[in-house]
């Protein structure tokens, strides 16, 4: 959390074109078609919360950094985008409140990354669509397939290419399992 405090305000110079990279990648492998109930977790400063907004009815992003959210709320002042600070670890939304899930280069920052996923799994609603980008530095395609064993979670897409620096998945939320 610290370091995104310290890079907030150079972050979008910084990563703006990568994460845009990520985004469309992500978005033409995915079902976005129906509107719904949209989760941008680990938002940063809100760069991906502009094209949520464009496939959902209500979208909320989360990051637990301060001054991430700080750049995010200044970026969609008055937009129906909310943002909450808050720990990806424990959520505080009922179970099933989500249509979609969206997690760019979030998971390598998580102590336990399986935890994480669980609890995407409990606010995910059934047949939901959830999108995970991790790091190819941070995770072998095998490590990350690991993370995504026994969740409920189905793959549909995976994506590996040469011009992105993260895998994406492209998941559907099947069932509700006991992960913890």
């Amino acid at each position: 959390m610290q370091h995104y405090d310290r890079v907030a305000t150079v972050y979008d110079v910084q990563y703006r074109e990568e994460q845009k990279r990520k985004y469309r990648a992500a978005l033409d492998a995915a079902r976005v078609s129906e509107r719904g109930y949209i989760l941008d977790l680990g938002c940063g400063t809100g760069l991906f919360a502009e094209e949520a907004a464009e496939l959902g009815d209500f979208v909320i992003g989360v990051d637990h950094s301060a001054k991430m959210l700080k750049k995010a709320k200044q970026r969609h002042n008055g937009r129906r985008i909310f943002f909450l600070r808050v720990d990806a670890d424990n959520l505080p939304f009922a179970e099933g409140t989500f249509d979609k899930i969206f997690s760019f280069t979030m998971l390598q920052n998580m102590p336990y990354p399986e935890k994480t996923v669980a609890e995407i799994c409990r606010v995910s609603k059934k047949d939901s669509e959830v999108v995970l980008s991790v790091p190819k530095k941070a995770f072998t395609h095998s490590s990350f397939s690991h993370i995504l064993d026994g969740t409920g979670l189905a793959l549909t897409k995976f994506i590996d290419g040469e011009e992105l620096k993260d895998y994406i998945a492209v998941l559907k939320y099947e069932e509700r399992v006991n992960l913890l």
